[in-house]
């Protein structure tokens, strides 16, 4: 039998002195230990009956929504278009024709008019449905042309048929317009007779210098040119450029056989809509040839 170290049995005599305080104290831990759980137990059943209803109603505001979705249509609808001004302008030597202009505006930056049905009634005479589109923030003139009116003080109004609108989720991704025209300028023009001669007659002419600062190749643009005195105005004119490659210069003139010797603003706007796919084309490299020897 082999013989017990002196530490051994200094653990053995401990051991045996010890052993009822050490019985007697984990009897204490573990009814120490029974209690805390009761009482936790005790703690969650009372949480429970007293927030029982909360519990009963949970599953009803679960499936209770609270967004108020009528409330966030209403908020994000879009604006009504603006209709800013309807004028006429009497056309230069024609008696009883007037050109028919209103000036619309669309106040929203998410919501595109891919279609806009409208008509102009002048002197309850209705002028046909015309069809356009406005793109988001756009403000432009809407034109027609030689409109016949006898009344003395002709009465134009400009009514919407129908607003196509497209929603535009992300507009600083959306396409968008970037025309810069500057050097604008209007000049008098003498007009020549049949042998060439100059008369003393003059034509308007004006020209501008039109930058396409975006990444779009439009196969056409539009540009509507409004002449100016103080705020009404006088005349209207149209011009198109073909194949306006991104981020070209073009110059631009526009022609009249009267003379406007006073004009006070001109104002030129691009027409081309740029939500439109069919209006965009690709740039695609010049072939060259290889020079022979």
């Amino acid at each position: 039998m082999a013989e017990l170290s002196d530490k051994q049995l200094k653990i053995g005599i401990w051991w045996v002195t010890h052993k009822h305080q050490l019985k007697k104290w984990w009897v204490i831990l573990i009814a120490v230990g029974d209690v805390l759980l009761f009482l936790y137990l005790l703690f969650n059943i009372m949480i429970i009956v007293f927030t029982w209803s909360k519990f009963t109603i949970l599953p009803y505001q679960i499936s209770w929504s609270a967004v108020n979705f009528k409330d966030y249509q209403l908020t994000n609808a879009p604006k009504d278009l603006q209709v800013l001004n309807t004028k006429y302008i009497p056309v230069f030597g024609q008696a009883n024709k007037y050109h028919l202009l209103a000036e619309l505006k669309n106040p929203n930056e998410k919501w595109n008019v891919g279609s806009l049905d409208y008509h102009f009634d002048f002197d309850g005479q209705n002028q046909g449905i015309q069809n356009t589109f406005l793109l988001p923030q756009e403000q432009r003139f809407l034109i027609q042309y030689n409109v016949k009116s006898t009344s003395a003080k002709p009465d134009p109004k400009f009514l919407i048929d129908n607003v196509g609108w497209e929603r535009i989720e992300r507009p600083t991704e959306a396409p968008s317009l970037k025309f810069n025209i500057g050097n604008i300028e209007s000049n008098l023009i003498p007009l020549l007779d049949d042998k060439g001669v100059e008369t003393s007659s003059y034509s308007t002419r004006v020209t501008a210098e039109v930058e396409n600062k975006s990444v779009y190749n439009f196969w056409q643009v539009n540009f509507q040119v409004v002449l100016f005195r103080g705020e009404e105005p006088i005349s209207v004119g149209e011009i198109q450029i073909e194949k306006f490659l991104a981020l070209e210069t073009r110059n631009l003139a526009v022609s009249w056989k009267e003379a406007y010797p006073v004009i006070s603003k001109i104002v030129i706007q691009p027409q081309v809509n740029v939500y439109d796919p069919n209006a965009l084309f690709k740039s695609t490299p010049v072939e060259t040839t290889p020079l022979s020897d």
